[in-house]
């Protein structure tokens, strides 16, 4: 692979970390569970070593995003907790002290590596995400690494999705092949169809198929707006009264679509002032000893900490880092 073709990963951080605490069995030898923090690591070193990256930026939550509560005081509450993929008998630990606990030490194990992790107060890590891929990084090919099909709108001739889900990397083709909608107006088949994840409500009798069948214009690749749409169920309104219920309930597509579509603007001049800072700043550096320090502090001694360095020895200015 040229230096040319070599992509940047950007990581959807508290995306991969849930997935990781629910499905990897690792436990401490002090007692404690330690799976999200070490799935996280031995997922990343596997895609690094797949896709042998020049840059991984690290996306962190920030208490969530004050401009969508404001829009809607219902966003993502009441979320169902993660279940677990593991066997514990009768004592599983599933608490937010336990997953507080992994993420601050795995924080601590990622400063040790040649990674950018990124952090804002009052942000999600889908709209730094959203940000980087749309703005500082728009002309660079890289990779989102999510399971989260939120991310599926960023899709395009430059950016590719490692899905979590499916362990292979998706285009613009696949999403396509699945929803028969272009990544494009992929928010746009969202406000429609809602997301009951995020506690967003959809449009009675929407799903993804219906969306798509009724709403052809959504496969093409123009990048459509919400006027588009709702002209296109004006002019249809008399085949079938979905078009109707639509243009009936304008308001909740219109409030759902600022929810759900990913661009940046939900960041404020400052915090997207702060990631580009952070970027521009950012100089890779390895600290082995640190990183093995903290792996001992948290009772872990089977992870290969030289092999994972090895597998991010791609990264720019790796052989330039400082070492500590």
């Amino acid at each position: 692979m040229t230096q040319s073709e070599r992509p940047i990963l950007i990581v959807d951080a508290m995306n991969l970390f849930v997935r990781s605490y629910s499905a990897y069995p690792t436990m401490s030898s002090h007692g404690y569970q330690m799976g999200g923090a070490i799935g996280f690591l031995k997922t990343l070193s596997r895609i690094a070593r797949e896709c042998s990256p020049t840059n991984i930026y690290i996306a962190w939550e920030g208490g969530g995003s004050q401009k969508r509560r404001a829009l809607y005081s219902e966003y993502k509450l009441g979320r169902k907790p993660e279940k677990l993929n593991r066997f514990y008998g009768d004592d599983i630990p599933d608490s937010d002290d336990n997953k507080k606990h992994q993420i601050i030490s795995l924080l601590a194990m990622l400063k040790c590596a040649p990674v950018c992790q990124l952090y804002l107060s009052d942000c999600e890590g889908d709209d730094i995400v959203a940000y980087l891929t749309r703005g500082p990084l728009r002309d660079k090919s890289k990779i989102i690494v999510s399971a989260d099909k939120d991310m599926y709108q960023l899709l395009n001739d430059k950016t590719s999705i490692y899905s979590l889900h499916k362990k292979r990397v998706l285009h613009v083709s696949d999403v396509l092949e699945e929803f028969h909608v272009h990544p494009h107006n992929f928010g746009l088949a969202k406000a429609l169809c809602g997301d009951p994840s995020d506690n967003i409500p959809g449009i009675k009798g929407f799903g993804w198929k219906t969306a798509a069948r009724l709403l052809p214009i959504l496969c093409s690749q123009d990048d459509l707006i919400l006027d588009d749409l709702f002209a296109y169920c004006h002019s249809h309104v008399a085949e079938s009264s979905l078009y109707k219920r639509i243009i009936e309930n304008e308001e909740t597509v219109r409030l759902n679509w600022r929810l759900v579509y990913l661009d940046g603007s939900m960041l404020s001049h400052h915090q997207s002032s702060q990631i580009d800072s952070l970027i521009d700043t950012f100089s890779p550096g390895v600290n082995r000893i640190g990183f093995i320090k903290q792996l001992i502090k948290e009772g872990i001694g089977d992870f290969d900490v030289s092999q994972f360095m090895m597998t991010l020895s791609c990264i720019d200015n790796f052989n330039n880092a400082r070492i500590e």
